[in-house]
């Protein structure tokens, strides 16, 4: 897939899901406050909404690999994705054993956001590579 192709089919795959993000969110307004319908909506908007974020993540990464082409950059390194995952699986744990909501509990959970993104990126990267 071409480069304006890529960055086309994230774009349409990113305004697909921020529509069925809105409907959902509009429908789960609606819904009694509380409910187990509200609170099965919820867990479903939660879902799309990290959808919407790892796309939007996706097309940056297309986006920033076309400009360091463009500008002759050297991409920048990264780690080998299986240590990557490595330390993002040992992360995963270390949200689990915490207490949700606690200083501790967000700072384990911007580690796994940043390590899901950072192995995405590595991944990428060594396909291209490879």
């Amino acid at each position: 897939m071409g480069d304006a192709q890529a960055i086309r089919h994230t774009s349409d795959a990113l305004l697909a899901q921020l529509s069925k993000l809105e409907e959902l969110e509009r429908t789960k307004r609606e819904l009694e406050p509380g409910s187990l319908a509200q609170l099965r909506l919820s867990r479903r908007v939660e879902t799309l909404a990290r959808k919407v974020l790892n796309t939007a993540g996706q097309q940056t990464d297309i986006v920033e690999s076309i400009a360091e082409i463009q500008d002759g950059m050297d991409p920048p390194l990264t780690r080998e994705p299986h240590l990557i995952l490595a330390e993002w699986r040992a992360a995963e744990r270390s949200v689990e054993h915490e207490t949700s909501g606690t200083p501790a509990w967000q700072t384990a959970r911007a580690d796994v956001d940043r390590l899901r993104q950072e192995y995405r990126r590595a991944f990428t990267e060594r396909g291209r590579r490879d």
